[in-house]
């Protein structure tokens, strides 16, 4: 990995002794070790930390300055990481990702909200084998005491630019969104505490300085946001980079890829997710004066993406392995490991669950959630008298269905046998079961949040519009089994794609009854199954989280996925609920984009009225439909 040209330039020109700094970093890897499909059981060369492992060893050979960092959301997320939580880290091994972590000589890591999703006791004991620093600015314990350091300084030797060695002392501090809080509440609820992240960064910023350190980078586990957002914010890394005394930000948290200067501010950078990127910063650090310290003379910020790692100099995994001989046995050991654990039998499907099309129709594979779910809470609900009465109604959502993941991003489950890994493909968290008592106001707002997922069409243009926004999350595209309703795409969208900015628009929710028909009034009851995260409010759903919950289950909603299919009597045969559709603009013609495998579904693209345009001529490209409304 030569410099940047501009850097080399700078190198050489900076008045008075100067060198470069080459600060990569990893972010929201969600326990993508290999490159390999766990939920296909295939291999998958756009994901990994170990590909990234041969990125970070073409920068080391080319260059003599170099540090490692980990944003966050680094234990949780793949099939790796339960089976680390179910046989790993319970048998004393390393957690897969810390152990190839430490092999790959990270220099320090932060925390992501995911990182808790198992609880407090797996995070600690996965953690205890980290041979660096983790630091968190805002995450205590409700005693006060700090759950991980609040800041580091690492002190390393680096090459001048006459050659010279010059000891630089690098603070480095971190920390996650506070609204954790709210979406693990049943693992954190009276042991945590989550501050702001803008002040308490700020404070530990100003601490790095007044303790020596010549240079400070900031993990923030955060997405870019914008510099209006309030205390409290979710995603503030924009802030967090006008604070002074800054000199880097990795951002993370949303999966986005960004690399930007941030002037004035300090440079950001945020390397997507799974390991499709390596971030990095590039520091002129310059020493005019002996007595005065480093400053820095100029940045620039890029994103590597794992694709280029052969034009780069990378060797292979394999033979990059090859120096790391424990490593290597450990991680084709938990490789086995995983593949065994998720390959245990659970039943059958006879129809495909598959999620090419689910945020334009109702399907088989949310209507698998939402039936395991019923399944699962109706013991709950009939022992809980408060929802006695109440319709009941199952909140689902296609976990992988394009958006903001991309066009790769899909569930594709074929007819026949089912097993642990097809249920953790339908269901990727293992957020709690919970429910809701809901009134029909908070029915609506709820769907109207759902709805923003589609750009607004209008009716008097000629050209055909594109439906979807893939800045919205999919995961956030809830469907209430047990209403009938229309969405009218004519209409603004009621918020934007990430929830924090709510518009006063006349809304795109109509006809909305139950079932059988009734009118859903305002001041009606209803309960909702759904799950701890949407019940915290998580994905910026105001109405759950505004809503009362009146039971939070001591099971997630995989494990009652997992449970309703192998309780099943035979091969599971949902049948799907005519939940939602679209009003009727008259023949208005839209573009529907999803993932490219869609087209191995073409009797479902005609059931849904769909006429497949030019085929995409790579996965990592989406798949235009025509769709008349």
């Amino acid at each position: 990995m030569t410099l940047p040209e501009q850097i080399v330039t700078a190198q050489g020109t900076a008045a008075g002794l100067t060198a470069h700094l080459r600060v990569l970093a990893t972010t929201d890897l969600h326990a993508h070790l290999l490159p390999y499909d766990y939920y296909t059981d295939k291999r998958d060369s756009s994901v990994g930390l170990a590909q990234l492992g041969e990125l970070v060893a073409a920068a080391r050979a080319a260059s003599q300055n170099i540090l490692l960092l980990d944003n966050g959301d680094t234990l949780q997320g793949a099939p790796l990481a339960d089976a680390a939580v179910a046989e790993i880290v319970p048998a004393g091994r390393l957690h897969p990702m810390i152990a190839a972590m430490n092999a790959l000589g990270f220099d320090a890591a932060t925390l992501g909200n995911h990182d808790f999703d198992f609880g407090l006791g797996h995070l600690k004991a996965s953690l205890k084998g980290a041979k660096f620093p983790v630091v968190s600015a805002n995450v205590d314990s409700t005693d006060g005491t700090p759950f991980v350091p609040k800041r580091c300084i690492l002190t390393r030797q680096v090459t001048d630019s006459l050659g010279g060695v010059q000891s630089l002392k690098i603070g480095i501090t971190g920390a996650v969104p506070p609204q954790v809080a709210m979406w693990n509440k049943p693992h954190l609820h009276g042991l945590m505490t989550f501050t702001d992240i803008v002040s308490a960064v700020r404070a530990e910023v100003a601490a790095l300085r007044s303790e020596g350190a010549d240079i400070v980078l900031v993990l923030a586990h955060s997405g870019y946001g914008s510099l209006n957002a309030g205390p409290g914010a979710e995603n503030v890394a924009l802030q967090v980079a006008q604070i002074e005394g800054v000199d880097g930000v990795v951002a993370g948290h949303t999966h986005k890829l960004r690399a930007e200067p941030t002037k004035p501010g300090a440079p950001i950078v945020q390397p997507g997710a799974f390991g499709s990127h390596l971030g990095c910063i590039d520091l002129v650090i310059g020493q005019a004066d002996t007595d005065k310290g480093w400053s820095v003379r100029q940045t620039q910020a890029t994103n590597f993406a794992t694709t280029q790692r052969r034009a780069l100099g990378a060797i292979p995994v394999r033979r990059m392995l090859n120096d790391y001989p424990k490593l290597r046995f450990a991680v084709a050991r938990e490789h086995d490991a995983t593949r065994s654990f998720v390959a245990r039998p659970l039943g059958a499907t006879a129809v495909p669950l598959e999620t090419f099309f689910s945020v334009i129709a109702p399907c088989a594979a949310t209507q698998v959630i939402a039936d395991a779910q019923w399944e699962a809470a109706r013991p709950l609900i009939a022992a809980n008298r408060a929802l006695n009465g109440l319709p009941v109604l199952s909140a689902v959502a296609p976990f992988k269905a394009g958006g903001r993941s991309g066009p790769r991003s899909y569930t594709d489950v074929p007819v026949g046998p089912l097993r642990l890994r097809h249920a953790a493909d339908l269901y990727l968290y293992p957020n709690m079961l919970s429910v809701l008592r809901v009134t029909g106001q908070g029915v609506r707002d709820w769907l109207e949040r759902s709805a923003s997922l589609f750009h607004q069409i209008h009716t008097d243009r000629d050209a055909p519009q594109q439906l979807i926004d893939h800045e919205f999350a999919p995961y956030n595209f809830d469907r209430l089994a047990g209403l009938r309703y229309q969405i009218d795409v004519s209409r603004p969208a009621r918020t934007n794609a990430e929830g924090d900015v709510v518009h006063d628009t006349p809304g795109r929710i109509h006809a909305l009854t139950l079932a059988d028909g009734t009118p859903l009034a305002p001041d009606d009851e209803v309960a909702v199954i759904t799950n701890s995260y949407r019940s915290a409010g998580g994905g910026h759903m105001r109405a759950a989280q505004a809503a009362e919950e009146a039971i939070v289950a001591q099971f997630s909603v995989r494990d009652a996925v997992a449970r309703y299919i192998s309780d099943s009597d035979g091969p599971i045969r949902p049948i799907v609920e005519p939940t939602f559709s679209f009003s009727p603009l008259g023949g208005v013609d839209v573009v529907f984009e999803t993932g490219s495998e869609a087209l191995k579904h073409p009797g479902r693209a005609a059931e849904l009225g769909l006429a497949a345009l030019q085929a995409t001529t790579t996965p990592d490209a989406f798949q235009p439909f025509a769709m008349h409304l």
